[in-house]
């Protein structure tokens, strides 16, 4: 008896984002069996919890099914759209986007979404687009700015001597970053040390650069808060 042939990950997609219409989103798994494939639907509070986990390993392929506004070029499309993100075990990630009156399938893909999937699937992610010491440049003018906005009113400015322990040591790879992440060393916004084990080097970068204000932003807002003599320690005046 012949099989039907299995679909591919975008076929998956453009058929699995018509079947529901989620209230939370959906942690979305599929399994292929012989002769057929099992949809499984588990409601996520928050894709924040999915850190740290993984799926079985009878998951052919994973996604993430919400509803919500998308946006193109940062303009907002009307009406709003079901929107599944399909990565598979083997083959390029699949986004299918359900307008209501037609589905629109968008091959490829990156971003904190599919860094989540791939992670799901136990994947490497695509690496930093930065060196290290500049990510680290970056935690450490946020650490700054922070510190100085949560002073109390009428507190002195931090002085070099402050702004040097703020510092975070040199490191020579990425790979050093993750690893003083996951063993506490390096305290960084929005990630503990277990989600730092869990994620990879690439993943960690745009997790922690998406919750950091711009580099430029931060300078701009220290240039008016920091002493002359601070700016200059930090290489900014």
């Amino acid at each position: 008896m012949a099989l039907h042939p299995v679909p591919s990950t975008a076929e998956l997609a453009t058929r699995l984002v018509t079947l529901v219409n989620p209230d939370l989103p959906l942690l979305v798994g599929v399994v292929r069996h012989r002769r057929a494939i099992q949809v499984l639907r588990e409601p996520i509070i928050d894709l924040a919890d999915l850190v740290g986990h993984s799926v079985p390993d009878c998951w052919a392929a994973v996604g993430l099914h919400v509803s919500g506004q998308v946006s193109r070029n940062g303009q907002p499309e009307t009406p709003r759209a079901e929107v599944l993100y399909l990565l598979g075990r083997h083959g390029p990630p699949a986004t299918a986007v359900d307008w209501g009156s037609h589905v629109e399938l968008l091959e490829g893909g990156q971003g904190l979404l599919t860094d989540l999937l791939r992670r799901l699937l136990g994947q490497p992610t695509p690496p930093p687009a930065v060196d290290p010491m500049r990510f680290l440049s970056h935690i450490w003018i946020n650490r700054v700015l922070t510190t100085v906005l949560d002073r109390p009113l009428g507190s002195p400015s931090p002085t070099p001597g402050d702004v040097s322990r703020m510092c975070p040591d040199p490191v020579d790879d990425w790979a050093q970053v993750r690893l003083r992440c996951s063993n506490g060393s390096l305290e960084i916004p929005g990630v503990d040390p277990a989600a730092a084990d869990w994620l990879d080097d690439g993943s960690l970068y745009r997790l922690v650069e998406s919750g950091l204000p711009d580099p430029v932003e931060i300078v701009a807002d220290l240039t008016e808060l920091l002493s002359h003599e601070t700016l200059e320690h930090m290489g900014l005046d």
